[in-house]
């Protein structure tokens, strides 16, 4: 496995105030800067906590301050609406990033009812599908948290599921189930009806010995991470195998567990580690770029992180489990050369 290691990019932050956090750390360029850390509404509103807000959050039935989720997993973000699955909770929470309102679905009666929410993403027409390992379920549900269908058939003929985990809208109008307990990519239609599955054969060089999360790019590129053999598998919207990289390793540049996997504008591919607390970006060949992150509770620390979603503005939302909270980060792109500067001497 090939590395560009940056030495000074691998510091700890722990001193610096959170609007000064960047990596690589100055004279270098920074290329990721941290934005800030949501665990309740009020990290969303910026308000104070003196006594009087306290008491009119009292009066109006909840507080600004308790935590949003308790075990998050995945993440998704459409326009101001920042989507968490909230494992421990069984539960899906949306929160408002403008206004700071949210949200609670799936903590009704069966159905309807979240056990276990690990993937969340969102359909072209304001659905949300969630999957839920708790039953080996796909959920939809409306914008309004009304169930659409589900699909819950456990086993492993077509149409079955066993442990489904990340999902992903695909350009192809089709919902991708990463089916990690018949390691294996399932298509369903928008109405949860079952299209195909690929990445089965378990002697493909692309074989998925137990996958946990997946990322659907513009052009139809499917990004896998893999925990068991700590690597990063890439196929083609044909599910034909296209590469990866990766291997299991303790120091940058290799994976102990990873987790969510998410690219940029730029087709820099970030996976989230949950054993090492860091996010790594590589380039298409595997190479590392950089990481950020960190064991710890302050700012652009993570404790076991899961989830990852990179949204239009390049903006890194990261799934902060043991820290019940989403951190935000932004990927800052190089500055282009003027012509004067590409001037030989």
């Amino acid at each position: 496995m090939r590395h560009l290691f940056l030495p000074l990019l691998f510091i700890s932050w722990a001193v610096e105030p959170a609007s000064d956090i960047v990596f690589p750390p100055p004279p270098d360029p920074p290329r990721i800067r941290f934005v800030r850390a949501i665990h309740n509404r009020r990290d969303v509103k910026g308000q104070s906590s003196g006594a009087l807000s306290r008491l009119l959050e009292f009066l109006a039935g909840g507080s600004l301050n308790a935590p949003l989720v308790s075990r998050p997993y995945g993440v998704w973000v459409r326009g101001d609406e920042l989507l968490m699955a909230d494992t421990l909770e069984g539960r899906l929470v949306s929160l408002n990033l403008a206004t700071a309102e949210f949200k609670v679905f799936g903590q009704g009666q069966p159905p309807e009812a979240l056990q276990s929410p690990v993937g969340v993403t969102g359909g072209p027409n304001g659905e949300i599908f969630v999957s839920d390992t708790g039953d080996h379920s796909v959920k939809a549900f409306s914008p309004k948290g009304k169930l659409l269908w589900r699909v819950d058939h456990l086993g492993s003929e077509p149409g079955a599921l066993n442990r489904p985990s990340g999902l992903s809208w695909a350009p192809s109008n089709e919902l991708y189930v990463l089916d990690s307990g018949n390691h294996r990519i399932v298509a369903l239609s928008a109405e949860g009806k079952f299209l195909r599955q690929f990445c089965r054969n378990p002697k493909d060089v692309g074989a998925l010995p137990n996958p946990a999360n997946l990322w659907v790019e513009k052009d139809g590129t499917i990004i896998v991470s893999d925990p068991l053999i700590g690597r990063v598998h890439l196929f083609g919207p044909d599910g034909r195998f296209k590469g990866g990289f990766g291997e299991i390793g303790d120091s940058a540049g290799y994976m102990a567990r990873p987790k969510g996997v998410a690219s940029d504008s730029d087709g820099n591919i970030y996976v989230v580690d949950a054993v090492f607390n860091r996010v790594q970006a590589f380039d298409r060949e595997g190479r590392l770029l950089i990481y950020f992150g960190g064991p710890g509770k302050g700012p652009a620390k993570l404790g076991r992180p899961t989830g990852i979603f990179i949204d239009s503005k390049d903006q890194i939302y990261v799934m902060d489990s043991i820290n019940r909270r989403v951190q935000i980060f932004q990927y800052l792109k190089a500055a282009a050369k003027s012509p004067e500067n590409n001037k030989t001497p």
